[in-house]
């Protein structure tokens, strides 16, 4: 006889609730409340996400702000998700950035079940199983587990892993398959992290561990492999008898998966498609009052500066050094103490008005990072700068940015802008042997132990920084960069900002 099924799947939402980007009052067609207005959920019907739904959007910061703050915080994202009709979620790397209690205050208010089979929870309160079997009103069986990417273990501050233990994706997914495979019809992953390989071409893309989605393709034989973390639009194919794809960020598309399944055959047609600009009245009405708040709340002066920094390319930026990179750089090392500063920035061009409002300093840095503190010497700048200068190539006599950069993923947020050294690089070099000068304090570092303030984020070796790893941690700064550029900006009347990057470029 044959069943079918349908499946709804979201991943990385961050925060993305209503349909705004944020950075103007305008709406777009996106967010999850546009997503969910075109699922018919019915008696043979999932609904799925796949992770990192607590960070990285003003409503995100807003509602964890709230909350660090011993004020009354609304369980909004939780109410979408419920408004959704949800059945299960695994976790993100993301999800973890704000601890223990504020992971367990979303849980709790979650009507879906939290799949998570790489995460043990010492204090047993935040409600996870490793994996559910899922009975269609016609009798399917839809086996559903989720693994987030282990390096939540390398990224995530300790503090807040202190209760939570996360263990070998693949190993954990290969556990409950077997355990899946033999009380369901059709099995599912749902997996927080994405392909090591280019899907096209078998080229490896990463040595990391970070993502194992091309492993578990080629060694385990799920029916559906649900992925995320990497942002990037992979439509629906099948890949060793499984059918895998991964949804860009923010709650731009969504995807569905139609199953059908006879004399224990499963076949499976996918789409991935657009969140349209059409939302149900409820819950947007309801949660309007919290998007308006979140609104004024983006629109207060947060503080001035000297002057208006005028909007740059990515390109120019890095050419010709960034007053936005200059402006962090000076608050971490005044903060931080450090002898040198490092910050990356995100993807968008960008540029801040004299009068800095709330939403300018999210809108240039929308990372919920902290700050670390390293002891570097020479041979650590040296290779730190040797990944920025692959940031460049030339072609036909111009500076371009690198693929390495913008393929599989846009990556502009790996190139860091520093403070508190002289360097310069010379594109005419081969990679890796490109930085030809490099200076502190006027002179070569030679022997000398130096501190270097970063995100948390880069610390942890992230972005093709592996060396940073080994390097002994000086300090932590838990509060994150956004509230930190804020208190800032509250401190100093007027900002001026002196620190200047000091890089020339050549070709």
């Amino acid at each position: 006889m044959r069943k079918t099924a349908k499946i709804y799947y979201t991943s990385d939402v961050h925060g993305y609730l209503f349909p705004s980007a944020y950075t103007e009052r305008s709406e777009k067609p996106a967010g999850l409340l546009n997503c969910m207005a075109n699922y018919q959920k019915d008696g043979n019907t999932l609904v799925l996400d796949g992770g990192d739904t607590l960070q990285g959007s003003p409503m995100a910061i807003y509602l964890s702000a709230g909350r660090k703050e011993g004020l009354e915080a609304e369980h909004a994202i939780a109410d979408v998700f419920n408004a959704g009709g949800y059945d299960a979620v695994t976790l993100g790397n993301h999800d973890f950035n704000f601890g223990y209690e504020y992971l367990k205050y979303h849980l709790n208010a979650l009507n879906a079940r939290c799949i998570c089979a790489n995460v043990r929870d010492r204090k047993g309160r935040l409600g996870v199983i490793s994996s559910q079997v899922f009975t269609m009103e016609n009798g399917l069986r839809l086996g559903v587990t989720g693994v987030v990417t282990d390096f939540v273990n390398v990224w995530e501050q300790p503090e807040h892993m202190r209760d939570l233990e996360v263990t070998d994706a693949f190993s954990a997914a290969e556990r409950e398959l077997e355990r899946l495979k033999a009380i369901s019809d059709v099995t599912v992953c749902i997996y927080h992290g994405g392909y090591e390989c280019d899907l096209e071409t078998g080229d490896l893309l990463s040595e990391s561990g970070e993502n194992v989605g091309c492993r578990i393709l080629r060694e385990l034989d799920f029916d559906v492999l649900l992925t995320a973390h990497q942002h990037m639009m992979v439509p629906a194919r099948k890949i060793n008898g499984t059918t895998t794809l991964q949804l860009p960020a923010n709650a731009v598309c969504y995807a569905k998966l139609e199953i059908a399944c006879e004399d224990g055959e499963v076949s499976v047609s996918a789409s991935i498609n657009p969140a349209g600009e059409i939302h149900d009245e409820e819950p947007y009405r309801s949660l309007f009052p919290l998007e308006q708040k979140v609104q004024q709340w983006l629109d207060e002066k947060a503080g001035s500066l000297e002057e208006d920094i005028p909007r740059q390319s990515k390109l120019a930026m890095a050419l010709q050094g960034s007053r936005v990179a200059d402006f962090f750089n000076q608050l971490q090392l005044e903060y931080s103490g450090a002898d040198i500063s490092c910050v990356g920035l995100g993807n968008t061009p960008m540029g801040l008005a004299k009068r800095v409002t709330t939403r300018d300093i999210v809108s240039v840095y929308p990372f919920a990072n902290t700050l670390v503190v390293l002891e570097v010497d020479e041979t650590v700048m040296k290779k730190a700068l040797e990944r920025c200068a692959e940031y460049f190539t030339v072609e036909n006599g111009e500076v371009r940015i690198s693929d390495v950069f913008l393929k599989p993923k846009v990556e502009h947020y790996n190139y860091d802008f520093f403070a508190g050294i002289s360097c310069e690089f010379d594109l005419r070099r081969p990679v890796g042997d490109r930085v030809t000068k490099l200076l502190y304090d006027g002179a070569p570092i030679d022997g000398r132990k130096l501190t270097l303030c970063m995100s948390d984020y880069r610390a942890s070796g992230t972005g093709g920084y592996d060396f940073y790893r080994k390097c002994r941690v000086v300090k932590r700064i838990g509060s994150e960069v956004p509230q930190m550029a804020l208190q800032y900006l509250r401190e100093h009347e007027t900002v001026q900002i002196k620190t200047r990057s000091d890089l020339s470029v050549v070709w």
